[in-house]
């Protein structure tokens, strides 16, 4: 099973990369795009180079890439193994296991994700 079926809820998304499991979330800074004290960014914390919305988009496109190639990996680590070939049977596992770990992470977010607009949508105006 690949990433792409497996998440296959988010419209728009061709790839999943990025999320590379918990190891990956402490190199992301969460104000990354946030304006200076003195005001020499945009209003809304932006650089003003793109749209906030295409920032995100990217992102959450790279980290299906990421976990859609540890998938691949994995899969083609226990496609070795099982034929014979040089891969041992510890560094499959471990390889297994972190991408099971990255899908259940992506499946998580995506949860949170449909929660959040569900709940925005029930926001009565």
């Amino acid at each position: 099973m690949n990433a792409i079926g497996a998440i296959s809820g988010i419209s728009g998304v061709s790839s999943i990369s990025g999320l590379s499991g918990v190891s990956g979330a402490s190199s992301v800074s969460p104000l990354s795009g946030a304006s200076t004290i003195n005001g020499s960014g945009a209003v809304d914390g932006t650089t003003g180079g793109s749209a906030p919305g295409n920032d995100f988009l990217s992102s959450l496109s790279d980290a299906f890439g990421q976990l859609n190639s540890q998938l691949t990996a994995a899969d083609s680590a226990a496609a070795d193994f099982a034929a014979g070939g040089s891969a041992d049977l510890h560094t499959v596992m471990l390889q297994m296991e972190d991408a099971s770990l990255s899908l259940k992470t992506a499946v998580d977010v995506r949860d949170k994700l449909l929660e959040a607009y569900q709940d925005i949508m029930r926001t009565q105006l």
